[in-house]
């Protein structure tokens, strides 16, 4: 009985000796893709990773924190000002030493994930996948950290003190501090890791549920489990990872609207404009020049702008990324405020539409100084 079952521990032990199969070599597509992954951390070298957004009833727009791998910026003036009311401690780059090494972080991370490319085993991807969630693990408690500090450690002479309470900023998603709602997400490079990270663990889960066959010594080629269960799903979450970036453009209610700049009702569905900020908030207005003349008297930080948008002249109603579109300025061209630029989204629209108004042909920029500059 007992030679029985030493004889079935021997068998299980030759047939299966890895269970977890760390030793299997990994597909060729897998191989790239950790090599693209890893050569995608090398963004958040430029791109910020975090992003904390205040908003209170005098900020209308809000104020917002932008974390670099090396840097704050953003309203770090306006936060700090605020902050010293409240006994909090100033914001400035010197007091996080995390930014010094930072970058070496990544070239670790990056430099990692080329080896495990390159060695193509699964003991490789399982420790750069491990090291990943590592970092996001440490990056996360020292964000907590430093906001449970920052947050707690006042100024007893400050020249607000409200009993009992801390201003610690949120980890991860919303908190109502005093008037203020705080939201605190990944920026750009934080969505970048993520998907790194994801990617990483859908290639692992892949080699791991569906391992790499290959056939006994001089029988021919390896047979490769076909890459219809890999291609797929990294491509839906490409899909997905681009359209958390992508915009839509937002809903004028026309007649009904009032310009945010002129306080006219927006009738024009030729001239109709939009912005929409950082925040998602909409600003409709009546007309390219009323939008551009409010961001350019400060009402609007430039910063605070993310997405602008202007009404198709050729195709009535329908609102186009104004940074890309072709513009056409005419004295023929009566818009509601007298700026006479039109906006069209082909070179072919405006084109057509200078056969009957004469005029400049501008781009972006140009259509902005001259709106301005009226």
């Amino acid at each position: 009985m007992i030679e029985h079952r030493r004889g079935i521990a021997r068998r299980c032990f030759v047939f299966n000796p890895d269970p977890y199969m760390t030793a299997h070599p990994l597909r060729p597509v897998s191989r790239a893709l950790i090599a693209i992954a890893a050569l995608a951390i090398g963004a958040l070298l430029v791109v910020p990773i975090w992003r904390i957004d205040l908003q209170a009833p005098q900020y209308p727009e809000g104020l917002y924190l932008q974390i670099f791998h090396d840097r704050f910026e953003g309203d770090v003036r306006n936060i700090n000002g605020l902050n010293h009311y409240i006994g909090m401690a100033t914001i400035e780059n010197d007091m996080f030493p995390e930014f010094a090494i930072m970058r070496y972080a990544f070239y670790l991370l990056i430099g990692w994930g080329l080896l495990a490319a390159a060695i193509g085993r699964r003991a490789a991807l399982f420790s750069w996948l491990m090291s990943l969630y590592a970092y996001v693990i440490w990056a996360m408690w020292d964000m907590y950290a430093w906001g449970y500090k920052y947050g707690h450690d006042l100024d007893p002479h400050a020249a607000i003190k409200v009993e009992g309470m801390a201003y610690q900023p949120p980890l991860f998603g919303h908190k109502q501090l005093l008037n203020f709602d705080a939201w605190s997400l990944p920026d750009t490079g934080g969505w970048v890791l993520f998907g790194v990270i994801a990617i990483a663990s859908l290639t692992w889960f892949v080699e791991w549920r569906w391992p790499r066959k290959t056939k006994p010594a001089g029988t021919g080629a390896d047979v490769q489990t076909p890459a219809t269960v890999v291609v797929p799903g990294l491509l839906m979450l490409a899909c997905l990872l681009s359209a958390c970036g992508s915009a839509a453009p937002p809903t004028i209610d026309y007649g009904k609207a009032e310009c945010t700049y002129c306080r006219m009702n927006v009738m024009d569905k030729q001239f109709a404009a939009a912005i929409v900020t950082v925040h998602g908030r909409t600003y409709p207005f009546d007309s390219p020049e009323c939008m551009a003349q409010h961001v350019a008297d400060g009402a609007i930080a430039e910063a605070q702008v993310r997405n602008w948008w202007v009404c198709d002249h050729a195709h009535p109603g329908t609102l186009i990324d104004a940074t890309n579109a072709f513009y056409l300025a005419s004295s023929s061209l009566k818009s509601p405020m007298n700026g006479n630029v039109a906006a069209f989204a082909s070179a072919q629209d405006r084109t057509a539409a200078a056969a009957t108004h004469q005029g400049e042909e501008l781009d972006w920029s140009g259509a902005r100084s001259r709106l301005t500059s009226r």
